[in-house]
């Protein structure tokens, strides 16, 4: 039997400071989100794309657990991607339709709620690109 426990985090912050006449103006935004999950199905799609794109099935049999059982999702909920050079994911289809796709460059993580149980689609716009995509959902 395999576990699932772990974390998904946002911490975003800056701080734009000015001085001006001998006073310092200090402004401020931050931006945190952690949820941490102590059950439920992950599952890390990688590789390359290059002139053709990658369709990733969340239905799919090929995911694996620790113990090696294959693990289907009924739904998932989160999505993560990373890619470098550059590549896309194209998840309208599990957001239902309409634009929704996300960007990575230089192996910057992306995040997105799917709420769905459909499939995503990785492409590139030139050259070649590799990706990883983590599911998590129940």
């Amino acid at each position: 039997m395999s576990n699932v426990s772990g974390t998904i985090s946002v911490n975003v912050e800056f701080r734009d400071t000015t001085t001006s006449s001998g006073v310092q103006s200090l402004k401020t935004i931050t931006l945190r989100e952690a949820t941490e999950y102590t059950s439920g199905k992950v599952a890390i799609v990688t590789g390359t794309v290059g002139t053709a794109s990658a369709t990733i099935s969340f239905n799919s049999t090929a995911y694996k657990n620790a113990a090696g059982s294959a693990v289907s999702f009924s739904q998932v909920q989160r999505l993560a991607f990373s890619a470098s050079p550059l590549a896309f994911l194209d998840v309208a289809a599990a957001l239902g339709g309409g634009d929704a796709v996300l960007v990575s460059r230089q192996n910057e993580a992306t995040l997105v709620d799917a709420r769905e149980s459909g499939s995503a689609i990785v492409y590139t716009t030139a050259g070649t690109a590799s990706y990883t995509l983590v599911l998590y959902g129940t």
